[in-house]
């Protein structure tokens, strides 16, 4: 099974596509296998935290506007915030696996899209096999 979505972020914060993930590998009829997310977007990264827990995103996007804040000396010539949401994005992951096993998809918690840029819509893929 394949499925394309897109997402309108709200601002800059994160999107939770955990319902969508289990949704599609339920409705794969895959009982043994691999669910893969991959975010479609230069400036937008997957992470996954623990279920209840969504201050650590907060901290998360903290953390990396403390690491990595905008300059103005990218090599592209860019907009640096778009530069420097290149870079975080890159920092985390444009894709997680997770396993299928009896027929559910096994995340250790909640998965959430980060953006890191003024861009308001991103795309994923979820590929169920």
């Amino acid at each position: 099974m394949f499925v394309h979505k897109n997402v309108k972020f709200n601002g800059l914060e994160g999107c939770n596509i955990t319902l969508e993930i289990t949704k599609a590998a339920e409705e794969s009829g895959v009982k043994e296998g691999i669910c893969s997310v991959t975010v479609l977007s230069e400036s937008t990264g997957i992470v996954s935290i623990p279920e209840k827990r969504r201050e650590i995103l907060q901290d998360i996007l903290d953390d990396l506007e403390r690491i990595l804040p905008p300059r103005t000396n990218y090599r592209d010539n860019c907009d640096p915030v778009l530069a420097a949401g290149r870079t975080k994005a890159a920092l985390l992951e444009s894709s997680k696996d997770f396993i299928i096993h009896e027929g559910r998809v096994l995340t250790s918690g909640n998965v959430y899209l980060l953006p890191f840029s003024d861009n308001s819509e991103s795309s994923y893929t979820i590929k169920c096999c």
